[in-house]
């Protein structure tokens, strides 16, 4: 069975509970370099979920992830979640990236993932956006509870969504990726990637795959280059969580080469392209 890894191509400074007050290096061109070598030791596919402004200050970044096969993906141009967005600024975002991306690179893009997978009954209009310009898939849906972002009543795997009800499965429309979660007796728990990559232990992880690929479903994974920095700046964070959610970056690279040794996996668009829609 075929599973999906994503990499959500933003840096230190893009957290969105960041201190304004915070000098934050850049590490996106070292850590993506750290992914960019894992997945080519394991001969891996990849889709990165880009944020426009990112390719503008690191075009060589952009043009070495294209050149190793991977699929570029759209992840707003400044990583504004849904909420802070209207239709129309989606739509111009949008259209910027492709112009940028058409223009640097001859490179077109599928797919989307909202920041902070901000993506939910309020803010389902961008669905029909993401249609009118053309996308085949979406990947901002965490069928999960979360503070922040999440769900909980979405389908846990790949279904035709609508903005009417993005809870519901539809015949025809876009494709959904949802992230990977662990069904647990009437809960839904996290298991995708992220801080639950870094936190959960590697077994639940391999669980919650093995269940997915048990029924024929791909575990849709993610990460952001941030959390394999083997040297993470130290931030002003306002709360103890925000700093101990954070950090523990240390072993994130060791667990995506343990579940690459495992399971197997491709980006998003191969995935969409090979699926048969039943």
């Amino acid at each position: 069975m075929i599973n999906i890894f994503t990499v959500d191509l933003e840096d230190w400074k893009h957290i969105h509970y960041l201190n304004p007050e915070d000098e934050v290096p850049d590490r996106l061109e070292e850590n993506t370099g750290l992914i960019l070598g894992v997945l080519q030791d394991y001969d891996v596919k990849a889709t990165f979920f880009i944020v426009g402004e990112v390719v503008e200050k690191h075009p060589s970044l952009i043009r070495s992830i294209i050149q190793h096969g991977h699929e570029i993906g759209f992840h707003t141009y400044h990583h504004t979640p849904l909420w802070n967005h209207s239709r129309e600024e989606l739509r111009r975002e949008i259209r910027k990236f492709r112009k940028l991306m058409k223009e640097s690179f001859s490179t077109e893009f599928y797919g989307f993932r909202a920041p902070l997978f901000s993506l939910n009954r309020k803010t389902s209009w961008a669905i029909k956006v993401l249609e009118e310009e053309g996308f085949l898939y979406d990947s901002s849906i965490f069928p999960a509870w979360n503070p922040v972002y999440g769900e909980p009543g979405a389908p846990r795997t790949p279904y035709f969504i609508k903005s009417q009800d993005i809870t519901k499965r539809s015949h025809h429309g876009m494709i959904e990726l949802p992230l990977l979660t662990y069904r647990f007796l009437t809960f839904n728990i996290p298991a995708a990637g992220g801080i639950y990559l870094r936190f959960l232990p590697e077994k639940i992880i391999s669980k919650a795959i093995e269940k997915f690929n048990t029924l024929d479903n791909p575990a849709v994974i993610y990460i952001h280059p941030r959390e394999v920095d083997p040297s993470p700046p130290k931030l002003k964070l306002p709360k103890f969580k925000e700093k101990l959610f954070t950090y523990k970056t240390e072993e994130t690279l060791k667990k995506i080469e343990n579940l690459f040794k495992k399971f197997h996996f491709t980006s998003a668009i191969n995935y969409v392209r090979g699926w048969n829609i039943g």
